[in-house]
C-alpha cells in the first residue's frame, strides 16, 4: 500500500535558536504548557550531541483522552546523532482528532520513541499540548500533540482558549501539515465534530494542508487503504477524504523496527510532498502572525495575547454564524410568503362563503 504524492524542492522556514522559548527541539525534548504553573525548565538531548534548548512550561490540565494505543519503541534515534540540528530544515506537524483515536501513539510512532503519554485508560491521558522532534532524511520533524481541543466538550473545557493558544505557540510560525487522526473502521459523529472543530479553530483552508491518518492499520489485513476508502458507505468519511485532497495514510502504532519505519516513511514522504506543493511555506493566519511576531517576548505574555485573540475571533465567528442563520431564515420565509398569502386568502374566502351560505334568507 502506498500514499499518493508529488515532488519538488523545499525551503521551509527554520525556527532557529531564537525561538527556543516557544519550542524545543532536542532529541528527547518535550514542551508542555501549563498557564497555572509557569516555570522555565531546561531540556537537553540525551545523546552525545547534547543539544540544549529551553522551553516554557505554561499549560492547562483537565483535557479528555479516553484511549490511546500502546506501542513498542526503541529508546534511540540514530539519525539524531548524525546531523547537527542547525543544518536541518523543519517540517512542523500538528496531531488533531477526537479523544481516544491514538493521536499520542501516532506521535510516538513518528518520533520513533515513546515521548507522549499513551496507554489504555478509562480517563484522559493527554492533558496539555506537547512538542517532540526527531531527525528524518535531513529534516527536523516537529510534532505537536494535542488534547481534546476540537470537540464541543473540549472547547468548553478550554473556555479561556489557553490550551488552543499553546497549540499555536508550539507550532509557530505555522504547520506544514495537520494530521487528522481517526481509527480505521470507526469514523463516528465525534470524528465529524472534531473535523468541524479543526475548521473553526484554523479556518476551512487548513484542510488543504491536512492528511487523514488512520490508526489500526493492522485491521486492513494486508488490504489497500485506498480501496477501503473508496468502498466505504460512510458519506461523511468520503467527504472528509475529498476535503483533504485524497491524502490518506494508515499506521499500526504497535509495529516496531523496520515495519514501523516503513509506515512512518510513507507518512512523512506524503507530508514532505504536501509541503512542496506549497513551495515550503507553512500554513499561517493572523494568530500565527501574532505568535511569531512576539517570539522574542515573554512567553506568558504571548500566550495571554494569543488566547485573547482566539477568544475574540471565536466570539466574532459565533455572532457571524448566528447572523447567517437569521438571514437564511428570513430568505426562506420571504420565498414562502407568496404561498402563505395565497393560502391565507383562500382560507378567508372559504370562511366568507360558509358564512354566506349559513346566513338566513329573507322571509
Amino acid at each position: 500500500m502506498s500514499c499518493p504524492f508529488k515532488s519538488a524542492p523545499l525551503g521551509s522556514p527554520s525556527l532557529g535558536s531564537e525561538t527556543s522559548s516557544l519550542c524545543c527541539a532536542g532529541r528527547n525534548s518535550l514542551c508542555t504548557h501549563n498557564p497555572r504553573h509557569s516555570t522555565r525548565s531546561q531540556v537537553s538531548a540525551a545523546n552525545s550531541r547534547a543539544c540544549h534548548h529551553f522551553c516554557w512550561k505554561v499549560g492547562m490540565g483537565g483535557r479528555k483522552m479516553a484511549r490511546d494505543e500502546e506501542n513498542a519503541y526503541g529508546s534511540q534515534d540514530p539519525e539524531d546523532q548524525q546531523q547537527p540540528l542547525a543544518q536541518e530544515r523543519r517540517l512542523r506537524l500538528i496531531l488533531a482528532g477526537r479523544t481516544g483515536v491514538g493521536k499520542s501513539a501516532t506521535g510516538n510512532s513518528i518520533l520513533g520513541h515513546r515521548l507522549f503519554p499513551s496507554r489504555l485508560a478509562a480517563t484522559p491521558v493527554t492533558r496539555s499540548c506537547a512538542l517532540g522532534s526527531r531527525s528524518w532524511a535531513g529534516w527536523r520533524v516537529e510534532v505537536t500533540d494535542t488534547p481534546d481541543l476540537f470537540t464541543a466538550q473540549g472547547r468548553h473545557a478550554d473556555r479561556d482558549c489557553t490550551e488552543r493558544a499553546s497549540c499555536y505557540l508550539l507550532s509557530a510560525p505555522g504547520p506544514h501539515a495537520l494530521l487528522l487522526v481517526t481509527q480505521l473502521g470507526r469514523f463516528t459523529t465525534q470524528d465529524e465534530e472534531a473535523a468541524r472543530g479543526v475548521r473553526e479553530l484554523f479556518g476551512a483552508g487548513v484542510l488543504a494542508r491536512a492528511v487523514l491518518v488512520f490508526t489500526r492499520r493492522e485491521d486492513l489485513e494486508g488490504g489497500s487503504l485506498h480501496n477501503y476508502v473508496r468502498a466505504t458507505d460512510n458519506r461523511a468519511l468520503r467527504a472528509l477524504v475529498a476535503e483533504c485532497g485524497g491524502r490518506v495514510c494508515a499506521l499500526d502504532n504497535r509495529a516496531a523496527g523496520a515495519e514501523r519505519d516503513a509506515q512512518v516513511g510513507e507518512l512523512l514522504a506524503l507530508v514532505e510532498r504536501l509541503a512542496l506543493e506549497h513551495d515550503g511555506a507553512p500554513f499561517t493566519d493572523d494568530v500565527y502572525g501574532l505568535a511569531w511576531a512576539r517570539r522574542h517576548a515573554r512567553p506568558e505574555d504571548t500566550l495571554r495575547l494569543v488566547a485573547a485573540r482566539l477568544a475574540a475571533r471565536g466570539l466574532g465567528r459565533g455572532w457571524r454564524r448566528e447572523w447567517g442563520r437569521g438571514r437564511r431564515w428570513l430568505e426562506a420565509a420571504r420565498r414562502r410568503w407568496p404561498l402563505a398569502l395565497l393560502l391565507l386568502g383562500g382560507a378567508l374566502l372559504l370562511v366568507l362563503l360558509l358564512l354566506h351560505r349559513g346566513a338566513p334568507g329573507p322571509d
